[in-house]
């Protein structure tokens, strides 16, 4: 019988890899060094720059000094490099298609109350749905937000109103009504953020804000404050609304060439379509994954409604590929009219749940409209 022998070999030595890495950092400092002291000779230093020319790759003539060092003469070349502006309108049509009719009456902030909300859920005989005002132009929040510019700049004071809030909408939710709630908030025209800070806000070339009849303008091209309008608008969908309508996304209208300073610097000449667009298809992608909720926005003039407006930059057919809803102010006698200037551009849903009138002290023969109660005495002025 064969004899089997085994044999220990002893323990495995490990190979140190360790110094691989030490190599190589040494191979690339050796590499930087020669490359930094073979380069000098062709570096080229003046007042204003150190630059590094090849003969290589010049173009130029030459010539040499007293001291018998080559130099290198180029011919200048005027270039510019050109942006094309974004083309807004070819942009895929993705919201609207299941919006439903809304008759709603306008509630402003000064009656976001108990005992207000309450009369006004009692008034819809012929609406379905209310529209709160949670952020007006003064910038105060209707409720404890806790967006980051709000709790960084002390936006929110929480009030018995304030923390009431959360339990109003809860209670209009589960009335027998079944009432479909929507959210307005001002989002350019802030007259409390500017006033704790100044950097989100447009600024007239004194450095002081810009302020107009309107009041304070945070700056559309400022992407901290499309931030900020994205997170109270989600804020609102998970408080229970229905709907999130954006106000005053506009830039402001300037009667004469009014010198202004964004927050951003801007590569090409100001562009009040590039600024508002481009806010408001920031705001809609930050809230395209939102689990439920319609959002919606409002344009503030009817030449927008044909083309873009550029003396606020809103773009009405942009809106409605978008934003579910396009809000109008308007009347009885010109709503038809809208409509027809609007309807080709409405690629989903129907144009009257759509392009949304707001209109004041009657109730317009519409699947969906906005009242908007207005004094008497006020209706006469």
């Amino acid at each position: 019988m064969a004899r089997i022998q085994i044999f220990y070999k002893g323990r495995r030595k490990r190979r140190n890899y360790l110094f691989i890495p030490f190599v190589v950092l040494l191979a690339l400092v050796s590499v930087l060094m020669v490359t930094f002291y073979g380069l000098q000779k062709y570096a080229v230093i003046s007042d204003e720059s150190v630059r590094v020319e090849l003969p290589i790759l010049s173009d130029g003539t030459t010539a040499t000094d007293s001291q018998g060092h080559e130099i290198v003469s180029f011919e200048p070349v005027n270039a510019s490099i050109v942006f094309d502006e974004p083309d807004y309108m070819d942009v895929e049509a993705v919201a609207g298609e299941d919006v439903p009719p809304m008759r709603a009456i306008f509630v402003p902030y000064t009656d976001l109350n108990h005992d207000k909300l309450m009369e006004y859920a009692n008034r819809l005989n012929e609406g379905n749905a209310l529209l709160l005002e949670m952020k007006p132009r003064s910038g105060q929040l209707m409720w404890n937000s806790q967006a980051e510019l709000a709790v960084n700049y002390g936006i929110v004071m929480p009030t018995e109103q304030t923390n009431a809030m959360q339990g109003l909408i809860s209670e209009l939710k589960s009335l027998d009504k079944e009432i479909y709630l929507a959210a307005q908030i001002s989002c350019c025209i802030d007259n409390t953020l500017p006033t704790r800070t100044q950097n989100y806000s447009i600024k007239t070339e004194t450095g002081l804000n810009y302020q107009d009849d309107n009041g304070y303008w945070l700056d559309a091209y400022n992407f901290d404050v499309r931030k900020y309008v994205a997170q109270m608008a989600q804020e609102l969908f998970d408080m229970g609304f229905d709907e999130v309508v954006l106000a005053d996304v506009a830039h402001p209208t300037l009667t004469e060439a009014v010198p202004l300073i964004y927050t951003r610097e801007i590569s090409t000449e100001r562009n009040t379509q590039v600024a508002v667009c481009g806010m408001a298809k920031s705001v809609a992608q930050q809230l395209e994954d939102r689990e439920s909720g319609y959002l919606s926005i409002y344009c503030d003039t009817k030449p927008g409604l044909v083309k873009v407006d550029l003396t606020t930059g809103q773009d009405a057919r942009f809106f409605m590929k978008i934003f579910d809803r396009v809000y109008l102010k308007t009347d009885k006698a010109s709503y038809s009219y809208n409509v027809t200037d609007i309807e080709s551009n409405v690629e989903l849903g129907n144009v009257y749940d759509r392009l949304m009138p707001v209109v004041e002290n009657y109730i317009p023969d519409n699947s969906s409209w906005v009242l908007v109660d207005v004094p008497e005495e006020d209706e006469e002025d």
